[in-house]
Formats: structure tokens, sequence, C-alpha cells
């Protein structure tokens, strides 16, 4: 049972920014991105652990934490109202800390889309 939803980010001209990089995965890699969608939307307890979702410091965006095998992928997301996770952007993560063009792109989305809905 879904305890939050993960929504995907749409574009002011319909793309998917982050639909749209899953797609590009190959097919066990989307999957264990899918997975660990599912696994944050449903984890049981209000607080999901750090190794699964955390705050990104210094910005308003949330990181989503997935992985295969050793390979680490990532959604980066911000809130709205309670229990809605917007993912603005995915990437393949390849060191410890955020790449900051990832960041940038990401927020750049979540400016966007709460301009548009005032």
């Amino acid at each position: 049972m879904k305890i939050r939803t993960v929504i995907f980010y749409t574009t002011t001209d319909e793309h998917r920014p982050v639909e749209e990089w899953l797609d590009s995965l190959d097919d066990a890699r989307a999957e264990a991105v899918a997975l660990g969608i599912k696994f944050f939307e449903e984890y049981p307890n209000p607080i999901v652990p750090s190794k699964y979702f955390e705050k990104i410091a210094g910005t308003h965006l949330w990181e989503i934490k997935c992985h295969y095998g050793k390979e680490q992928y990532r959604l980066l997301a911000f809130t709205e109202g309670h229990a809605i996770i917007i993912a603005t952007h995915g990437f393949s993560k390849k060191t410890w800390k955020i790449p900051r063009r990832e960041a940038q792109v990401a927020e750049a989305r979540r400016k966007e889309y709460l301009n548009r809905k005032k």
C-alpha cells in the first residue's frame, strides 16, 4: 500500500525528463530504479531511512536512492503537499557527492514547476 506518491515532473511541452531517462536505461537497471521508487512509496514508516531518502543540504531537494548491484541511481525531487514527491531529475551517480550540475537541473525544474502553479 502506498504511503507516499512519486510523480514525474512534466515540462510545459509535455516532456517527462525522468521518464525519458528511465527509458534510456536497459531493462534491468530501469527495473531496479522502478523497484526503488516502489519501495520508497510503500515504506511503512513516516520517516524513510537516509539509506533510501535524504535531504540535500542547502537546497529544497531530496534524493531518492536506488541501487543496481554496486551502481547507484538517484532521483532528485521535492515535496508538495502531504506525501507527494515530484521527481525532477534522474542520473547515475559515480561519487559520494551530488554533482552540482545535476542539482542545478533539478532545482531549475522545481522553480519552473512552482511558477506554473501560481
